[in-house]
């Protein structure tokens, strides 16, 4: 078993686990058909109730036309839709060969072995486990992100220091400086996140911010912006280079400053 898309390492271990269990659990199970072809244009059908131990080739299970997992050789499919119908679709491109177990022999054959009975629990203990990383892991990745398009003309104040804020910004186009007791202490560029520190640790702002020329900006609600963080690390990254940047260029204004004085 496989994904087309990066998965976690774990969910990767529970497949293999679950490909490791197989031999054990068809030995000595009675074939219904051997070296069954499915052909691309007949698909294994999930409402069957026939198990599938797949000897070449590769099957796809699917939800409204989206991937759930890949089945390839010494995987078995159908499994979990003997007592429950299965709602999802198989699908192949290419010609695959089977055996097709009768579900309901295979079941009274599992459960008349302990031992296989025992294997059998592990499989679909395993099989659960990586289904619930896997829709943990993609519901992390489709966060819910509803950004607002906020437009300010230069001159016009973004951010206005010591005042409440629970909005995270992004520079889209134009530019914006740092104002800090009325005095400059750095710029904002172009895709630049800023605003972050106060909506994330809900304090003050510690400056301000102008547009200096007519601006495009996206504005996030901190809970959202916290989300997007937790599922898409390179927003974090980005985030500490923009904050890097932003303090290196008002230490260096604050040295500026202090010489002049």
């Amino acid at each position: 078993m496989y994904h087309s898309l990066e998965v976690p390492e774990s969910c990767l271990d529970l497949w293999q686990t679950c490909h490791s269990l197989v031999p054990e659990l068809v030995k000595n199970c009675s074939v219904k058909t051997s070296d069954l072809k499915i052909t691309s244009g007949t698909p294994v059908d999930p409402a069957s109730r026939s198990v599938y131990l797949i000897k070449s080739g590769t099957i796809s299970e699917t939800y409204e036309g989206q991937l759930i997992v890949n089945y390839e050789e010494g995987d078995l499919i159908g499994v979990d839709g003997l007592l429950q119908q299965k709602i999802t679709s198989f699908e192949n491109d290419f010609a695959v060969t089977v055996d097709e177990y009768d579900g309901q022999q295979f079941i009274d054959e599992v459960v008349n072995d302990k031992s296989k009975f025992t294997i059998w629990n592990q499989y679909l203990s395993c099989l659960s486990q990586s289904y619930q990383l896997l829709m943990c892991h993609f519901s992390q990745q489709d966060v819910a992100f509803n950004p607002e398009y906020r437009h300010f003309n230069n001159g016009e104040v973004i951010i206005e220091e010591n005042t409440e804020g629970d909005e995270v910004f992004t520079l889209i186009t134009g530019s914006a400086k740092v104002m800090l007791n009325n005095i400059q202490v750095g710029e904002i560029n172009k895709d630049e996140i800023f605003g972050a520190i106060a909506a994330l640790t809900n304090t003050k702002r510690n400056a301000s911010i102008i547009a200096t020329s007519d601006c495009e900006t996206i504005v996030v609600k901190s809970d959202s912006f916290r989300g997007l963080l937790a599922a898409r690390p390179v927003t974090v990254q980005k985030l500490i280079n923009d904050m890097a940047r932003t303090i290196v260029s008002c230490n260096e204004r604050i040295m500026d400053l202090s010489k002049n004085d």
